[in-house]
């Protein structure tokens, strides 16, 4: 009898591990079609577009209280993990909107005092196939803008482009990536403080819009901290990933040329990211190279192209540093930022080399925040000869020397809604000085299914 009895419990077990497997095998065939078939859709919408042709450690950079949406993504998480919600999200990401008014007064024309209103949004996520193979996608909108005259853009003109669509595999020890994404080139970009601290970083030295192939080796050196070591191959998305929806700006073209616009992998970049080092434990720093080849440059002034013994390839490196959320007391959390960066030939301009210096503070009380940024930068325009000058764009500096400094004060609402208004003075035009007042109030929302 007690035979018979284990006979049975033993293939009770086995039965019960079968149905087990069978769940798990049908949840991964779900996903796995579920991939392909969004892949499909995506990479057939922009095979039809017009076409002519990063894996980094991560810290928080937030000083303020944590949000109602912070809240509900840690609450998805957790739940994901405890298998209480669903066994594993499918595709999870957020979306949000953001809303600006700026009120500018300009050194250069001092008649044209513009009022601008506009607006950005984004639904940026990750669809699964495993737990390590994911699509990155991050579909940003943006509404049109104006310098020159007041006008209501929140909802004009709008238009849809992606910023990022790119394959990732991330295992515990190392990363891959291919596809449309940005290049790992500085902390400013990330976190400076500021209404505009990330965008100017972004618009002087960001490295976007790039097709890349790479990936990232991850070092935990114990006491001596996280530490990644990644190294990408790009060129400038020409495709029609490049298009905008809903406006007339057309894909990038290679016949314009420039900085790693060439049609080919022979551009890199190599950076070095640590974290968490038992010493230091707020630290994070990071090192790193770009190397943009300039084969061609169109000029639009011209209207044609630049001769090739004023080209050469543009070089960029950075070193940047930052303590997350120092406690200086009474509950006030400071997350200071220095970043040093060094262009050489901007822009592909044999000669017209840069130097940027970045420092940032951002203070957090509660559901306070209150940030500075100043950036100061130089060339040596004076230095060029008159035949490289009128290569210049015209919205490039006419100076030496040059800066932008910017404060702002800002509140997060229980339900999420995060406030800012800030000020900015900058004279990127020798020997005048433009200011802006500025409000933006934005919205994040994190899902999972």
């Amino acid at each position: 009898m007690m035979i018979l009895d284990l006979y049975f419990i033993i293939m009770s077990a086995k039965i019960i591990s079968i149905k087990q497997k069978m769940n798990s095998y049908k949840y991964l065939k779900k996903s796995l079609i579920a991939t392909v078939g969004v892949g499909a859709i995506v990479f057939s919408a922009s095979s039809s577009a017009q076409s002519a042709p990063e894996a980094s450690v991560s810290v928080s950079q937030d000083t303020k209280a944590e949000t109602a949406s912070e809240k509900k993504a840690e609450a998805i998480k957790l739940a994901a993990e405890k298998e209480k919600l669903f066994k594993t999200p499918l595709f999870e990401g957020k979306a949000g909107i953001s809303f600006f008014v700026e009120d500018t007064y300009s050194g250069k024309d001092t008649s044209n005092t513009p009022q601008n209103s506009y607006s950005r949004g984004y639904i940026l996520g990750n669809l699964y196939a495993t737990k390590d193979l994911y699509l990155s996608a991050n579909l940003r909108f943006s509404s049109s803008t104006s310098s020159n005259s007041t006008q209501n853009y929140f909802f004009d003109d709008g238009s849809a482009f992606f910023a990022e669509l790119a394959v990732r595999y991330d295992a515990d020890d190392y990363s891959l990536v291919a596809g449309k994404t940005s290049i790992n080139y500085s902390l400013s970009r990330n976190f400076a403080a500021g209404i505009w601290g990330k965008s100017f970083a972004k618009k002087e030295y960001g490295v976007d819009g790039m097709m890349v192939l790479g990936g990232a080796y991850k070092i935990d050196a114990g006491e001596y901290g996280n530490h990644s070591l990644s190294g990408n191959v790009f060129m400038v998305d020409t495709t029609g990933l490049s298009d905008t929806y809903g406006s007339t700006r057309d894909p990038n073209q290679l016949s314009a040329g420039g900085p790693a616009n060439t049609g080919k992998f022979n551009n890199y970049a190599i950076s070095l990211d640590g974290l968490a080092i038992k010493a230091i434990p707020k630290f994070r720093y990071q090192l790193a190279t770009v190397r943009l080849t300039t084969e061609s440059l169109y000029n639009q002034a011209t209207q044609s192209q630049v001769p090739s013994q004023f080209l050469a390839n543009e070089q960029r490196y950075v070193a940047s540093a930052l303590l997350n959320k120092i406690d200086v007391g009474a509950g006030v959390k400071l997350t200071p930022l220095v970043e040093y960066n060094r262009v050489l030939n901007s822009l592909g301009l044999a000669g017209f080399n840069k130097s940027y210096y970045v420092g940032s503070l951002l203070f957090g009380y509660k559901q306070w925040n209150f940030g500075v940024t100043s950036t100061v930068w130089d060339g040596n325009w004076s230095g060029e000869a008159s035949n490289v000058k009128r290569l210049i764009p015209s919205n490039a500096y006419l100076s030496d020397r040059w800066n932008q400094q910017q404060v702002s004060i800002g509140y997060t609402f229980q339900n999420g809604i995060q406030t800012s208004i800030g000020y900015k003075k900058d004279n990127q035009v020798a020997g005048t000085t433009s200011q802006t007042v500025g409000l933006n109030a934005k919205y994040d929302l994190p899902f999972a299914f």
